[in-house]
């Protein structure tokens, strides 16, 4: 159930209780003190008025002499009317037939203020010392003369531990409720920052990449805080990054429908209107030498027709990965690459024993190479290139590398080439990194999980 609350409700929650367990230990122990100071109080004045008289009877049977009368004349054996100062105990005496003779009960001090609430001497618990009043017989000279009784009245004492502990309980409740006040302040404080996350989060998910969060005072929101910025900034770029590919893309598209449109109309329309042309020529012919002609005619149209289909076909697909292998269609293409490109040395280490990847996979890697090459030869005035495609223990791993005029890596890439080559990448779960300074020419290493994990990636990733 706790799972429901905020953290900040249980920060608040697990601090009171805390703070309230202190209290309540703290009350526990003033209560278990208190008692004890009552009884020893008790104790200690009531073992004091028994050895005074004790004393005062010792003394009584070696000389009656000090036996005092009151005013009235009666003998007054103790002068408890004059214990004022005792307020722990009530001492009475009682003659042999049990009527009060003496006491300090009718000159004892009456506290002043309001008793002790009735909760807190029930927590105190000195009803045992209240019930169990000591007695003693008087004798003198063999004769039973009285009963002395002292009964515990701690009355006093507890009311002055009351007044302290009253006062004191007020002191620490304020003191608890300050600190409790001032602990949800601090919580309510430090727990803002996160509510502004939440709504920066909440921004991002509503397509507001723009949102960035302030910086912090406290170190860990600070980090947080950081670390976002970064996100919302990198996922901004990104996403400005796609939709300018995006757009890219569609007139690149657009301009390969435009071309292909072209050459089907400049091509293969010019064949066609040869062939029915000849064809015309053939119906019209009125000698087999004439139709004959037409005939080879249309027979050499429909070949340059085949020658030209080909070429479409194979800037759309290209034909020789189905025909050859991933290895042999690489190793073409750098041979009819560097036939037009005689001036630049290529080091070729493609393993001649790769392991057939996924279709996709080996469409891409070839296609890349095919754009590296192409930058290469329009852009870099390199005088030597290493081309390095193996199998590791990952997957297939594709190294291009040349000592031309390089570029600042670092600067977002204006074309296509180098943005559509890491989109082709990581859609196919692989990673691609480039090298490159100004003058020290470009580094590009590309990295495809074999194709078992790829495969299960794609599978996990297309279920719903």
């Amino acid at each position: 159930m706790m799972k429901s609350f905020s953290l900040q409700f249980k920060l608040n929650l697990t601090i009171t209780l805390l703070l309230i367990g202190l209290l309540l230990t703290w009350a526990v122990s003033v209560v278990k003190n208190a008692r004890e100071d009552v009884l020893a109080e008790v104790e200690s004045t009531t073992n004091l008025v028994i050895h005074l008289l004790d004393a005062e009877i010792a003394h009584y049977m070696t000389d009656f002499g000090w036996l005092n009368r009151d005013e009235k004349g009666a003998i007054n054996i103790f002068r408890l009317d004059e214990l004022t100062n005792i307020r722990h105990l009530k001492v009475d005496f009682f003659d042999p037939s049990g009527h009060l003779r003496e006491s300090n009960r009718s000159t004892r001090e009456e506290h002043e203020g309001e008793d002790p609430p009735t909760w807190f001497v029930k927590l105190l618990d000195i009803s045992s010392v209240l019930n169990e009043p000591k007695r003693k017989n008087i004798i003198l000279n063999g004769r039973f003369i009285g009963e002395l009784v002292i009964t515990p009245d701690p009355s006093f004492e507890l009311r002055e531990i009351w007044e302290d502990t009253s006062g004191l309980l007020a002191i620490v409740g304020l003191f608890g409720l300050s600190v409790l006040l001032f602990v949800y302040w601090m919580v309510r404080a430090t727990f803002k920052p996160v509510k502004q996350i939440i709504q920066g989060l909440n921004q991002i998910e509503h397509g507001e990449y723009q949102s960035r969060l302030p910086s912090f005072e406290q170190i860990e929101l600070s980090e947080i805080s950081d670390k976002f910025n970064r996100m919302a900034s990198t996922l901004e770029q990104s996403i400005r990054n796609n939709h300018r590919l995006t757009q890219q893309i569609i007139h690149l598209q657009e301009e390969e429908r435009k071309k292909l449109a072209r050459d089907l109309h400049d091509e293969i329309g010019q064949y066609l209107t040869a062939v029915h042309i000849d064809a015309s020529a053939m119906v019209a012919a009125k000698k087999l030498s004439v139709a004959r002609e037409s005939a080879t005619a249309i027979a050499q149209i429909t070949r340059q027709m085949m020658f030209t289909i080909q070429d479409l076909l194979a800037r759309l697909r290209p034909r020789v990965l189905d025909e050859l292998g991933l290895s042999l269609a690489l190793a073409e293409l750098i041979h009819h690459w560097h036939d037009r490109n005689r001036n630049i040395m290529v080091v070729n280490e493609i393993s001649n024993q790769l392991s057939q990847p996924d279709e996709s996979v080996a469409v891409t890697v070839y296609r890349i190479l095919q754009e590296c090459l192409t930058n290469i030869s329009k852009h870099a005035a390199a005088s030597r290139v290493t081309i390095v495609v193996s199998d590791a223990e990952q997957g297939l791993y594709m190294r291009v590398e040349d000592d031309g005029r390089g570029f600042d890596a670092s600067l977002p890439s204006r074309g296509y080439g180098l943005a559509g080559m890491q989109e082709r990448v990581e859609g196919l779960m692989g990673s691609m990194s480039i090298s490159s300074a100004p003058g020290q020419g470009t580094r590009i290493e590309i990295r495809f999980q074999n194709t078992e994990k790829f495969k299960e990636e794609r599978l996990r990733g297309a279920a719903p």
